[in-house]
């Protein structure tokens, strides 16, 4: 969650050897590091619900919740992104967080549709 706020920080300073080395962190991120140990907790659990949520065969996307919230956060994000680019202060911190409060309720919703399908 942290690299998202960095990579908004490079692209907003026009810091493009940092915006490398942001992105390459995101692409190495799922080899660099093992799967937890623990999975008792919020963001593992929001985790394994959106695999469950794939694998019963939901959209990630759609007009129904939680998909809406992807849906939203799509074109929401690129705004950011421009608005970052542009150097625009208050647009770029509105849309991340922004964009960050659809990502945690997202995020929730998973975990809630994780622990209703372990009843």
């Amino acid at each position: 969650m942290l690299a998202g706020a960095t990579l908004l920080l490079a692209l907003y300073r026009h810091a493009w050897k940092r915006l490398g080395a942001v992105i390459a962190f995101l692409v190495l991120n799922p080899v660099l590091f093992p799967e937890p140990e623990r999975t008792d907790n919020w963001l593992s659990e929001g985790v394994l619900g959106e695999r469950a949520w794939i694998a019963d065969g939901n959209p990630m996307f759609g007009t129904r919740y939680p998909a809406i919230l992807n849906a939203v956060n799509v074109p929401l994000y690129c705004y950011t992104l421009y608005a970052a680019y542009r150097q625009y202060p208050v647009r770029t911190l509105a849309g991340f967080c922004l964009t960050f409060a659809l990502k945690m309720l997202f995020v929730d919703a998973m975990g809630r549709y994780y622990r209703d399908d372990l009843r």
